[in-house]
């Protein structure tokens, strides 16, 4: 198969694809519409799928012999206001595929034509998994519940990055990226009138003065060789400009690549919180959510199966050294039951304006991204379909 050839003739198709997608953006589990459109196009080419527990999509490509080989592509969008100009800007007030989730489905159905295309060649099975709620770290867990990925013996997922050359790709063993868990700080001060601070105790102050002592926690208690990560990405507090707030929130993520570290954060986060708040006599409480996702570790065995599909069509010196990232993706709860890998793949340009980062209201990528990832999935699939095949061979 010549996966070039065949990605070029359905190029400008797929492309079409991403832009309708991203046109309608879905928020985690009301993925609806998108959830429909990819069942229109798989009933188009004659592939199979289940009817989802929520709003996932599974399909089936292959004569079922053999081995078993997962593709994932995630469906959800951002609570995010898009500020771009392009004609195919989100139609959906306040919502935005500011991640490319809209680039993910596209290439995925992009792999499923020209594999749909091949199939009586194909021996084993291959599971084309549309995930939703990414983003809200539920949809891996829901996949892996209901028994989508009981048969599987390799999973295979990317992503696309508005911050790495489009063209570029990182395919590496290990750790990837972060693990993530949430924290929630509730501050109770005393409200009162703007005019007599005296008599209140501000929870706003204590809030700001909580969040700058939290910065102090990576920079003088976690080894500086140890990647961690402390952001607080969402306060509250107060109702108007002539009240002091009695009450207020923190909201933020901590990201880590090993357990013990978290659990420092954690009770470092508590020690800020209570103190700082007693301080400025006020009181605080901190919830944490249960941990979102582990870390993304890819496994040796399937990065060389990505590598060797990957060296097939691409250039070697395109096929770079990407740091790990301290973002979190649930792919990893995959990769807890069996082996995978998880692949970055660049998709920005400068030139055309197109290198602002993932969650960013003017993301945007070049479009050759929604075509390499159609070639990267088709590769893997076919190599890691035949790796069982040609063991027995050589055996």
């Amino acid at each position: 198969m010549d996966i070039l050839k065949e990605t070029k003739l359905i190029g400008n198709y797929i492309i079409s694809l991403r832009k309708d997608f991203h046109k309608y953006p879905e928020l985690s589990m009301e993925e609806h519409r998108t959830s429909r459109r990819i069942k229109e196009e798989l009933d188009k080419i004659g592939v199979k799928y289940e009817n989802g527990i929520k709003t996932e999509v599974v399909a089936t490509i292959g004569k079922g012999e053999g081995r078993v080989i997962a593709l994932r592509a995630d469906m959800d969008a951002l609570r995010i206001q898009e500020n771009t100009d392009v004609r195919y800007a989100s139609a959906n007030k306040g919502i935005m595929h500011a991640c490319g989730h809209d680039a993910h489905m596209a290439s995925l159905l992009g792999a499923a034509m020209i594999l749909k295309k091949h199939e009586d060649s194909i021996p084993g099975k291959i599971l084309l998994i549309f995930q939703p709620a990414e983003e809200s770290s539920c949809g891996a867990k829901l996949i892996s519940e209901h028994g989508y990925l009981d048969e599987v013996d390799e999973i295979f997922g990317l992503h696309v990055f508005g911050d790495i050359e489009c063209g570029k790709i990182s395919i590496e063993e290990g750790p990837r990226m972060a693990a993530s868990n949430k924290f929630t700080i509730k501050i109770t001060g005393k409200s009162g009138h703007a005019g007599k601070p005296h008599q209140c105790v501000d929870a706003t102050l204590v809030c700001a003065a909580i969040v700058m002592n939290l910065q102090s926690i990576i920079s003088r208690e976690i080894d500086p060789v140890n990647s961690a990560v402390v952001t607080v990405g969402h306060i509250k507090s107060g109702e108007t400009h002539n009240i002091i707030s009695g009450d207020a929130i923190i909201e933020g993520t901590i990201r880590t690549f090993n357990a013990t570290t978290a659990k420092h954060i954690q009770t470092s986060i508590k020690r800020i919180a209570y103190s700082t708040a007693l301080a400025y006599g006020a009181t605080a409480s901190v919830e944490y959510g249960v941990t979102h996702h582990p870390a993304v570790i890819n496994d040796s065995g399937a990065v060389k199966t990505a590598l060797d599909a990957a060296k097939k069509i691409f250039d070697e010196k395109d096929i770079i050294k990407i740091p790990r990232m301290m973002l979190g993706e649930d792919f990893s709860i995959y990769q807890k039951r069996i082996p995978g890998v998880f692949v970055f793949v660049g998709a920005g340009n400068e030139e055309i304006g197109r290198d602002y980062p993932n969650h960013n209201d003017k993301f945007n990528i070049d479009e050759r991204a929604v075509l390499i990832s159609t070639q990267l999935y088709v590769a893997y699939a076919l190599e890691a379909i035949c790796k069982e095949s040609r063991k027995q061979l050589l055996d």
